[in-house]
C-alpha cells in the first residue's frame, strides 16, 4: 500500500472543520474506560489512518474526585505495550506480579489452615514463547496516561488531516455520543454536532450506544443477572503499615486470592511511591447496579460476610468503593452492523466480567489487531470485509479468554461442598508437590503465551 495514499478516516470532522485526508473513522469511547479506544487509535495511526476519539468524560480518566481503579494487564497485553516501545513507561508505572498466594476466605481455624498454596508464573513458558510480556498491575489512570502520551493526539480543534503530514489523530473530550446512524456512518453528539466517517468503531463498553445499536439489530434481550457483584476499592499503603498488616504484602507476596464460599477476594499492590493496595470483592450481598464512577450504597465491610480477620481489617481501611453487577451478557451474533460500517470492539463486542483477569489485555489485543488488519488497505470499500475478518479471527480467542476468566471466578466463589473439597485438595496437593497450585494443562498455558495477535492478523490478511 503506497504511503502517499490518504488513510481511512475513523470519524470525520463536522462540516465546519476542513478535512483534506480522505477516509476517517470515529472511535466512540465510554467515560472512564477509554483504554480500548486509545489502543485502537494508536494501532490505526501506526497504519496510516486518521482517527477521532470521542470521549464522554471532560478529561482523561474522569475528575480527580472520582474513584481510581486497578488495571491488571496479563502477559499477552504487556507484550503489546513493549512492542509499542512503552517498556520504560510501563516499568516505571506498574507492579510486576511474579506470583500470588491462594487462601480460603473464611475465618482461620488454626494458624496456616487457610493456606491453599502459591502460584508462580512460569518464566520457562515466556522464554519458550519468545515473549517478553509479564503480568503487570497499573493504576487505571496511569495506564490511560501512558497510552494517551503514546498516541500523541493533535490539536483537538482540527479533526481532519493532511496526507502530506501523515495521519491525523485527535481526542475530543466532553463528546458524548447520543446517536449512531449505521447507514450514514455518522454519530451525533449531545451538543448536536455530527461526525461522519468511513468507519465507526465502538469501544464504548457493555453499556455503550454501539453495543445497544447492534443488539437492537438482533432484537436481543437484556443481560441476565448472576447474583454476584464486584466491589473495588483502594487501601492506602500507609494505613496498611500503620495497622500492622504490611506482612500480607511482604517477601514478594504482592497479590493474593481468597476463595469462597459464595464470595471471593483478590488483593494486590499497585504501582507508585505509595504502593497502595487494591481490594476486589465478589459478593452476593449487594444488588446495586452501579458503574466504575459511582460510589457504593453500602460500604465494602457491609458485604464481607464471614471472612478471615485479615480481610476484614484490610477492608476496614479502604477508601470509597465502587460496585458493578456481574451479569451474563448477551452474545452478539455479529460485531458488525448490517451496513458493514460500524464495529464493536473490546467490552462492547465481548464483555468480560468486572475486574476479569484478561479484560485489559484483550482490549489491547483488539486494538493491535484492528490496526494490523487496516495496515493492508486504504480502500473504504473494503471496510465491511475487514470488520468481518476482525470478528472471525478475534471471536474464538476472546471466547476462550472469557471462558477461562469465568472459570476463575467460579473457582474463587464456589460454595462449600464436594466440589469445593476437591478444589482445595487439588490445590494443596500441587503446592505440597512443589508445583504452582493452578497447574493444569501445560499446552493450554503455552498456547496462551505463544499467541501474538499481530502475527495472526497478518496471517489472516495473507490468506484472503
Amino acid at each position: 500500500m503506497p504511503n502517499s495514499e490518504p488513510g481511512l478516516d475513523f470519524v470525520r470532522a463536522p462540516p465546519s472543520v476542513d478535512n483534506q485526508a480522505g477516509t476517517s473513522a470515529p472511535l466512540c469511547t465510554p467515560a472512564y474506560r477509554i483504554q480500548p479506544g486509545l489502543a485502537a487509535a494508536i494501532a490505526l495511526k501506526k497504519s496510516g489512518h486518521n482517527v477521532v476519539v470521542l470521549e464522554k468524560d471532560s478529561g482523561l480518566g474522569g475528575s480527580s474526585g472520582e474513584p481510581d481503579g486497578c488495571a491488571r494487564v496479563a502477559a499477552n497485553g504487556s507484550k503489546i505495550l513493549l512492542d509499542w516501545d512503552l517498556e520504560a513507561m510501563a516499568l516505571a508505572n506498574a507492579t510486576f506480579l511474579p506470583s500470588f498466594w491462594l487462601y480460603k476466605y473464611g475465618p482461620e481455624e488454626a494458624p496456616g489452615s487457610n493456606v491453599l498454596g502459591l502460584h508462580n508464573y512460569e518464566d520457562s513458558l515466556f522464554k519458550e514463547a519468545q515473549m517478553e510480556g509479564r503480568h503487570m498491575v497499573f493504576r487505571h489512570r496511569s495506564l490511560l496516561r501512558i497510552l494517551y502520551e503514546k498516541l500523541q493526539p493533535q490539536d483537538n480543534t482540527k479533526a481532519g488531516g493532511d496526507a502530506d503530514c501523515g495521519p491525523h489523530v485527535s481526542v475530543l473530550f466532553g463528546a458524548e455520543v447520543v446517536n449512531v446512524d449505521c447507514a450514514a456512518c455518522a454519530v451525533t453528539l449531545r451538543s448536536g454536532e455530527v461526525h461522519t466517517a468511513d468507519a465507526i468503531i465502538g469501544a464504548d463498553g457493555e453499556r455503550g450506544i454501539v453495543r445497544r445499536v447492534l443488539m437492537d439489530e438482533e432484537n436481543a434481550g437484556p443481560d441476565s443477572a448472576t447474583g454476584l457483584a464486584l466491589y473495588s476499592a483502594i487501601v492506602p499503603k500507609a494505613l496498611v503499615v500503620q495497622n500492622g498488616i504490611a506482612d500480607m504484602f511482604e517477601d514478594g507476596n504482592l497479590s493474593s486470592i481468597w476463595a469462597g464460599p459464595n464470595r471471593g477476594n483478590r488483593n494486590g499492590v499497585m504501582e507508585g511511591e505509595a504502593e497502595d493496595v487494591n481490594i476486589c470483592l465478589y459478593t452476593p450481598d449487594s444488588s446495586q447496579d452501579g458503574t466504575w464512577k459511582d460510589e457504593t450504597e453500602m460500604t465494602i465491610t457491609d458485604v464481607l460476610g464471614s471472612c478471615d480477620a485479615r480481610i476484614r481489617q484490610l477492608a476496614g481501611l479502604a477508601g470509597p468503593a465502587t460496585c458493578v453487577q456481574i451479569k451474563k451478557p448477551y452474545e452478539l451474533e455479529s460485531w458488525v452492523s448490517s451496513s458493514g460500517r460500524v464495529l464493536a470492539l473490546g467490552q462492547a463486542a465481548h464483555p468480560f466480567a468486572p475486574a476479569a483477569f484478561h479484560c485489559y489485555s484483550a482490549a489491547l489485543e483488539d486494538g493491535a489487531f484492528i490496526g494490523r488488519i487496516f495496515s493492508h488497505t486504504r480502500d473504504h470499500a473494503r471496510v465491511p470485509e475487514f470488520f468481518h475478518a476482525f470478528q472471525e479471527h478475534r471471536e474464538p480467542r476472546c471466547a476462550r479468554m472469557n471462558g477461562a476468566d469465568n472459570v476463575y471466578i467460579q473457582l474463587m466463589t464456589m460454595p462449600d461442598g464436594v466440589m469445593q473439597e476437591g478444589r482445595d485438595a487439588g490445590l494443596r496437593a500441587n503446592h505440597a508437590a512443589g508445583r504452582s497450585v493452578l497447574d493444569g494443562d501445560l499446552q493450554d498455558v503455552q498456547d496462551e503465551f505463544i499467541f501474538v495477535c499481530v502475527e495472526v492478523a497478518a496471517a489472516s490478511i495473507r490468506s484472503n
